[in-house]
């Protein structure tokens, strides 16, 4: 018998740790590709991304990054991009977006490039990418 519950803990504990996989640990084991530095540079660089939540941005070559939220508000900020590779947002006009920097992933399933937090969590997927600043922002 104790060798029966001894199972059946371990087999709850092995359902536990499954359940709690990141979106980042599924992208990696779909064999998705972490951008690096130069990848993210060449992808946002003077180009306008809108994300699957409705956000446009132009990333301005300065640093600058303008655009609107999925509610039509204008928001702005700066961005660089860490050797590693992450992009990382800051000073935002808006008290809804706060700093903070994403690691970016090429979805090899969904052909889409998607923007994964600290937490491991996808906050944004990248829909279109349109190069320069078309919505004059």
């Amino acid at each position: 018998m104790k060798k029966f519950l001894t199972l059946f803990l371990a087999s709850i504990l092995a359902l536990s740790v499954a359940a709690c996989k990141t979106d980042e640990s599924t992208l990696r084991d779909s064999s998705s590709t972490l951008l690096g530095a130069n990848e993210v540079k060449t992808l946002l660089l003077g180009n306008t991304v809108t994300a699957a939540n409705g956000d446009t941005y132009y990333f301005d070559r300065s640093g600058f990054v303008v655009g609107k939220g999925a509610y039509g508000e204008k928001n702005k900020g700066n961005w660089n991009i860490t050797h590693e590779g992450q992009l990382c947002f800051s000073n935002w006009n808006a008290n809804f977006a706060p700093s903070a920097c994403y690691k970016v992933f090429f979805d090899n399933v969904s052909q889409q490039r998607k923007l994964v937090d600290g937490n491991g969590d996808v906050k944004y997927t990248v829909i279109n990418i349109l190069i320069g600043n078309p919505n004059n922002f």
